[in-house]
C-alpha cells in the first residue's frame, strides 16, 4: 500500500452549514508664440464585465456524531465544585442525511463514498487569534485523514490560511518545487498586509473574487500600506483563476484617488518571485510607492497573461530594476505616467508566444538603440524563436512619442529608436517667459471622438483649442489662429482641463492657444497618438435572417461512444461542442450554448476538464453510467456574444469495458516498470467503481492515453521555462498540493 497522504486544500470560500462537495477529487492674427510637445496617450481603462459567481456543489453525508467537540478558552477541572465561566452547551449531533439524487440520474454501481468533510458543532469557545477557529469564517483547510475522511479546518483571515500554508510547505517532506494552493470564492478585504516568507503559495480564485483594502463593515478602516509582499528566495506567491473566474486585486482606498497610500498591491524583494496569469487584474492603486500595482526591487516578476489597468506610482503601474518574464495575453496599460518602468538595464523578456498583448513600458536613461526586451526560453528548455519574438516585439510601445520599439538587428531583441519629432519655434524666456505649461502626461483618449488634457496659466487668459493636420508647419499653425474664438477663461496660477471633441479620424494634432490680458498669446501642439485611441463604437448588425435558436441537446459529445478500459491513471479525452457554438456572421437575437463542465449526477462535483480516468483503482467490470454536461446560454447582441442567466445539462452515458486478469498484470507491470518510485500496489481484487472516476491525471501526470493537460483544477498546469536571471515561480503539475502527513500531527 503506499504510504499516508495529507491532501491540503486551501479554501475561502461559502460553503454552506453542514454542507460539503460531495466526493474527495480535484475534478492591458496677433503676434503668436508657439511650442510643442509630444505627448504620451492613454486611453480609459476597460474591463470585461465578469461571470457571476457560482455557487459551490454541496452533496453531504452526516455522520453519525460529531469527531470533534470545540475548544474553549479554560480547561474544565475533573470534578469542578464551581461551574466554569465558560459555554456548556452542548453541540447538537448533525442530522443532515445524503441528498438524494435528482429523479433522472441513474444509478450507479454500489460503492462507499467518504464525504469530504464532517459536520463541525457551533463554536462554543473564543477562536484563538491567528490559529484554527471552529466556525466558517471563509477560509478553511481540507485535510484528508488516515481514514480517508475529510476534516475543515478554519481560519479566521487570508494571513492565518497563508501561515497554515507556509506550514506545509515547510516540511521536510513536502516537494518544494510544489506550491500549495489558496483557493478563495468570495469578495473580502484585508486589515494587514499578507506575507509570504519562506514558501510557496498559489492563490487562486474559483469564481469573480475581488480582494481590497476597504473594510466593508467600516469604510474609513483602510489598509494603507503594501496589500502583499513576497520576500527570500525561496518565496513565491502565484495570483490565478480557474473555472472563467477572475481574481482582482484593487487598491482603491475610497477617496477616488485624491488621497495616496504609502503601499503597492504587491511588493517584491530579497529574490523572492510573484506571477499572474489570465483571468486575474490589478487595478486601481494610487500610491507613494514606485510600482503601483507591482514594486520589484530585487526580485523576479512573471506575468503569464492578466490585466494591470488604472494605476498611479512614482515611477510606473509596475516597477522593476531586473528582468520581467511575459507570455500569453498580457495588457498593461491606461495607468496614470508609466505603465511597465524597466529601471537600469532591466528588460521584458519573452518567454513563450506573445498573443493580442498590449504592453506600454517606459526605459529609465532611455537611449537610442537600448535594449528593452529579448527571447528567452519556453518552458521545455527550447528557445523562443527569431519568428515568435518578432510578433511578440509587435505587441510592445512606448509610453511617449520620444521614442518608438522597433526590432534589433540580431532579430532577437526589441529596442529604442528615438523619434525625428517636428516642433514649433520655442519662446525665447529672456524676452517672453512661458505662461501656458502643459501637465506632462495629462493627455488621454476619453473615447474614440475625445481626448482630454490639464494645462496650467501664470497670467490670467482666455483660451480655446482648433486641430490640425500631423505634420503641420508652425507659419500654418499660427495663420490658423484666431483671437476671437478665445472664450473660455482661466485665472492666473490655476489648472485647467481641455476636452477636445470631435477629433478628426486622421492623424491630428491638438493646438490649444491662450491669449492673456496683456501680451502675446502662446500656443501649445499636443500630438495625438492614433495608435492607442479607442475603437469606434460598433454600429449593431442589421438582421438579415430570424435569429438561430438551439436546444442544449442539439449539441455534440464525441469520445465516449465506445466502452474504455479504466486502467488505475488511465485517462481519456473528450469532447463537447455546444449548440450553436461554431456558427459564423451571427446576427442580433442569436443563441448558442457553451460547455462549462460536466458530472456523474445532476448535482455532483464538477468538472472543468474534458477527460475521464480512474486515479486509484480502475474498474475492472463492464457497465453503463450516466454524464451530465452543463451549458451556459449565451445571446448576440449585434456587437458581441453575452452571457445569460440559463445553465441547462445535456445527459449522455458512457460505458467501461471489461479487464481481464492478463490486461490488467500487464498494464501494472508495465506502468511500475515506468514508474518504480510510485507504483501502483492495487490487485485489482476490490471492487474499483464510479466513484473511483476523476476528470484529470494526478500530480506527477503518468500516462494519460491524451497529450491535453488539465485546467480544471490548478491555475496553470505549465511550468516556466528557465529564464537569464530570473527564477521562474513554481507553478502547480496538477490537482491540489498533496504533503505527507507527519508523524504526531496535531490538526
Amino acid at each position: 500500500m503506499r504510504k499516508k497522504q495529507l491532501y491540503a486544500v486551501i479554501l475561502a470560500g461559502v460553503v454552506a452549514a453542514g454542507s460539503v462537495p460531495g466526493t474527495a477529487f480535484a475534478a492591458q492674427q496677433d503676434s503668436v508664440q508657439t511650442a510643442a510637445e509630444t505627448i504620451d496617450n492613454e486611453s480609459a481603462a476597460s474591463e470585461a464585465p465578469s461571470e457571476p459567481a457560482e455557487t459551490p456543489d454541496a452533496s453531504t453525508e452526516a455522520p453519525s456524531e460529531p469527531t470533534e467537540t470545540p475548544d474553549t478558552p479554560t480547561e474544565t477541572p475533573a470534578e469542578p465544585t464551581v461551574t466554569p465561566n465558560v459555554p456548556t452547551e452542548t453541540p447538537a449531533e448533525p442530522t443532515e442525511t445524503p441528498a438524494e439524487p435528482n429523479g433522472d440520474a441513474q444509478p450507479v454501481p454500489e460503492t462507499t463514498v467518504t464525504p469530504e468533510a464532517t459536520v463541525t458543532p457551533e463554536p462554543s469557545a473564543t477562536p484563538i487569534p491567528g490559529g484554527p477557529v471552529e466556525t466558517d469564517m471563509g477560509v478553511s483547510v481540507n485535510l484528508i485523514q488516515a481514514d480517508e475522511s475529510v476534516k475543515p479546518v478554519y481560519y479566521a483571515t487570508l494571513q492565518d490560511a497563508v501561515n497554515a500554508a507556509l506550514e506545509y510547505y515547510q516540511a521536510d517532506d513536502h516537494d518544494k518545487s510544489k506550491a500549495v494552493v489558496v483557493e478563495i470564492t468570495k469578495q473580502f478585504s484585508l486589515s494587514e498586509t499578507v506575507r509570504i516568507e519562506n514558501g510557496k503559495i498559489n492563490i487562486v480564485a474559483a469564481a469573480d473574487v475581488s480582494i481590497g483594502r476597504i473594510d466593508p463593515q467600516d469604510p474609513n478602516k483602510v489598509l494603507d500600506g503594501d496589500m502583499f509582499v513576497v520576500t527570500g528566495k525561496d518565496s513565491e506567491l502565484q495570483l490565478s483563476a480557474k473555472n472563467g473566474g477572475r481574481l482582482t486585486l484593487s487598491g482603491e482606498n475610497g477617496s477616488g484617488g485624491a488621497e495616496l497610500s504609502s503601499g503597492a498591491l504587491v511588493r517584491v524583494e530579497n529574490e523572492g518571485s510573484f506571477g499572474i496569469s489570465d483571468g486575474v487584474i490589478l487595478s486601481g492603486n494610487t500610491t507613494s510607492a514606485e510600482g503601483a500595482a507591482i514594486d520589484s526591487k530585487g526580485g523576479s516578476v512573471v506575468l503569464k497573461g492578466g490585466t494591470i489597468t488604472g494605476n498611479s506610482g512614482t515611477k510606473g503601474a509596475v516597477y522593476s530594476n531586473a528582468d520581467i518574464a511575459v507570455q500569453g495575453t498580457v495588457s498593461i496599460k491606461d495607468n496614470t505616467g508609466a505603465n511597465l518602468y524597466l529601471d537600469g538595464e532591466a528588460a521584458a523578456v519573452v518567454t513563450d508566444a506573445l498573443t493580442n498583448s498590449s504592453i506600454s513600458l517606459t526605459a529609465s536613461a532611455a537611449a537610442d538603440q537600448k535594449v528593452v526586451a529579448k527571447a528567452g526560453s519556453k518552458a521545455d528548455g527550447t528557445p523562443v524563436s527569431a519568428d515568435e519574438f518578432k510578433v511578440a516585439a509587435e505587441q510592445f510601445s512606448y509610453d511617449t512619442e520620444d521614442y518608438s520599439i522597433i526590432l534589433g538587428t540580431d532579430g532577437l531583441t526589441a529596442v529604442l529608436k528615438q523619434e525625428q519629432t517636428v516642433t514649433t519655434p520655442t519662446p525665447t524666456p529672456t524676452t517672453s517667459p512661458s505662461f501656458l505649461t502643459y501637465q506632462s502626461k495629462t493627455l488621454k483618449w476619453v473615447d474614440h471622438n475625445t481626448a482630454t488634457a490639464v494645462m496650467s496659466t501664470t497670467k490670467d487668459c482666455k483660451w480655446y483649442y482648433y486641430f490640425v493636420d500631423a505634420g503641420t508647419s508652425a507659419e500654418d499653425i499660427k495663420r490658423q489662429y484666431n483671437a476671437n474664438n478665445a472664450k473660455n477663461e482661466a485665472k492666473a496660477n490655476t489648472k485647467f482641463t481641455v476636452k477636445a471633441e470631435k477629433i478628426p479620424e486622421k492623424e491630428t494634432w491638438l493646438v490649444v492657444a491662450a491669449k492673456p490680458t496683456t501680451g502675446s498669446a502662446q500656443l501649445r501642439v499636443l500630438k495625438l497618438n492614433n495608435n492607442s485611441r479607442p475603437a469606434a463604437p460598433v454600429t449593431p448588425t442589421v438582421t438579415t435572417r430570424a435569429p438561430r435558436k438551439y436546444q442544449v441537446t442539439e449539441s455534440k459529445i464525441t469520445g465516449l461512444e465506445n466502452p474504455l478500459k479504466f486502467f488505475p491513471r488511465k485517462f481519456y479525452d473528450f469532447q463537447v461542442v455546444g449548440a450553436g457554438q461554431n456558427d459564423k456572421d451571427p446576427v442580433s437575437n442569436d443563441e448558442r450554448w457553451i460547455p462549462l463542465y460536466w458530472s456523474m449526477s445532476v448535482n455532483g462535483t464538477k468538472n472543468n476538464s474534458w477527460r475521464i480516468g480512474s486515479q486509484e483503482k480502475g474498474i475492472r467490470e463492464a457497465a453503463t453510467y450516466p454524464l451530465y454536461v452543463f451549458f451556459r446560454k449565451q445571446t448576440y447582441n449585434g456587437k458581441e456574444w453575452v452571457d445569460t442567466d440559463v445553465v441547462e445539462y445535456m445527459k449522455t452515458s458512457f460505458s467501461s469495458a471489461e479487464i481481464t486478469d492478463e490486461e490488467w498484470n500487464a498494464y501494472i507491470d508495465e506502468y511500475n516498470n515506468e514508474h518504480p518510485d510510485d507504483g501502483l500496489n492495487y490487485d485489482g481484487t476490490g471492487a474499483g467503481s464510479v466513484a473511483d472516476l476523476t476528470p484529470t491525471e494526478a500530480p506527477s501526470s503518468q500516462d494519460t492515453g491524451s497529450s491535453e493537460r488539465n485546467p480544471a483544477d490548478t491555475a496553470d498546469n505549465t511550468p516556466l521555462g528557465s529564464m537569464s536571471a530570473l527564477a521562474a515561480l513554481s507553478l502547480l503539475a496538477g490537482g491540489y498540493v498533496i504533503v505527507r502527513k507527519r508523524k504526531k500531527e496535531e490538526i
